[in-house]
């Protein structure tokens, strides 16, 4: 044997080490034959999937859905001074016909080690319920922290309370970013503010944001190609509840937008809404249908091709969305038409969207994203002629009669059905993962 492969060999015995005990987790799953076997789809914001499997370990996490009893479909929605969570239990196989449904809140000012824990918490009081029923025994063992303590609720979801804030929250946020080479420099500024108050019969949200971005190239005559942006906008949302599907609702606001040609632009609208499912099922299925009115201000930057300097205009709109979230998968529709009021039939748009994914067998799942636009409401266009680079940088809007984009893919996955061991070891930690480095 050369030396190479002596010295090769002795590398992986050193990397490998001496025979040990098993692992904790070869352990725990041995001692979970027989238990109730779950499949877990959680999108949610704040989902952390390996906490809850290192976390709950009476039970046998599935891969696949077919190979499971419970299926827990978890969701979310903002409330204005935190996030709810729907877990929605779906029995299937000797289970079929068991459902149920439990909530966890929690508000902003909570850490996210408290988030975890009492989300956690509230998934494993569910999960045991189903595991009596297929006949596991106790006791049902969780390390989470939040089972000794029963979750707060954030105001607007436990009743009338005395709130110092009245419901308000508010947040502030911006950031300064440098980066240059020899040849190509740029500068970026941003901030942003959002102000929300949410009740049962009452949403209002009050927003603004701007940036002001600055790039400047070395071109190869020398010369200097300066790309200078600055985009701001500031929104104000009322919503009121009318009745169990019926909402109404005044939308205002002003911006600023070099690429749309805009100085300043103003618009404040009215509208109505009706829900054809009940507004407490909007995580699980949804169908809805707006009209809206808004009068528009435009004070553009350069003459525009249709000889306007400043402007304004009625412009109406009609919606129509849909989603659906199953255990075969997930879609989402949208349906829209705007037009301005003066001159329907020249100015309008029309758009279909949406995002299909299905399951259709084990481990394989299928996706379809599809958007199409019929665009003739660019009024902003202006008239003075692009320049080469203006283009290249998408400085500003071209103009176009359409916009549309496809995408579809699939991803298959086979192997072991268990998915109950959790190794972080070369895990990523503030960014960097194991031996490399990856930013995400």
């Amino acid at each position: 044997m050369n030396v190479r492969l002596q010295v090769l060999l002795a590398l992986l015995v050193l990397l490998a080490g001496p025979p040990g005990p098993p692992l904790l987790g070869q352990q725990a799953e041995d001692l979970r034959t027989g238990a109730l076997r779950v499949h877990l789809e959680c999108a949610a914001p704040g989902c952390d999937e390996d906490h809850f499997r290192t976390e709950i370990t009476f039970v046998n996490w599935m891969r696949d859905l077919r190979d499971s009893h419970l299926h827990v479909i978890v969701t979310s929605q903002g409330t204005g001074s935190g996030r709810q969570y729907l877990l929605d239990f779906i029995g299937r196989g000797e289970l079929q016909g068991e459902t149920d449904q439990l909530t966890y809140s929690h508000s902003d000012t909570d850490s996210d080690d408290r988030r975890a824990q009492g989300l956690t918490g509230v998934l494993a009081v569910g999960l045991a319920r189903y595991a009596l029923l297929v006949g596991q025994e106790g006791p049902f063992v969780v390390s989470s922290r939040a089972m000794r303590t029963v979750p707060e609720l954030p105001p607007g979801l436990q009743g009338e309370v005395i709130d110092p804030w009245n419901y308000w929250v508010f947040s502030l946020g911006g950031d300064v970013r440098f980066e240059e080479e020899d040849t190509d420099k740029s500068r970026r500024y941003s901030g942003n503010f959002n102000a929300n108050r949410t009740t049962e019969m009452w949403n209002l949200t009050f927003s603004g944001r701007g940036s002001y971005n600055l790039r400047e190239v070395v071109l190869s005559d020398g010369s200097i190609y300066r790309d200078e942006r600055t985009d701001w906008s500031t929104n104000a949302r009322i919503y009121y509840s009318l009745a169990e599907r019926w909402s109404t609702g005044i939308d205002a606001g002003a911006s600023s937008s070099t690429r749309n040609n805009q100085q300043l632009g103003g618009r404040v609208g009215t509208g109505i809404e009706y829900s054809f499912f009940p507004y407490r099922d909007w995580t699980r299925r949804r169908m809805t249908a707006q009209a809206l009115v808004y009068a528009r201000y435009f004070d553009y930057m350069e003459t525009t091709i249709y000889d306007q300097d400043k402007e304004t205009v009625m412009e109406g709109a009609l919606r129509w969305g849909f989603g659906y979230r199953q255990p075969w998968g997930t879609a989402n529709f949208l349906l829209s038409a705007e037009a301005f009021l003066h001159d329907p039939k020249t100015f309008h748009s029309l758009s279909a969207g949406g995002r299909v994914s299905i399951r259709v067998v084990r481990g394989l799942e299928w996706n379809l994203t599809a958007h199409a636009a019929r665009v003739r409401d660019q009024i902003y266009l202006s008239a003075k002629e692009l320049t080469d680079e203006d283009i290249l940088v998408a400085r500003r809007q071209l103009p176009t009669t359409s916009r549309w984009n496809v995408s579809t893919g699939f991803s298959f996955t086979f192997g072991s059905i268990y998915n109950n061991v959790v190794n972080n070891r070369f895990g990523s930690v503030a960014g960097i993962r194991g031996l490399g480095i990856s930013f995400f």
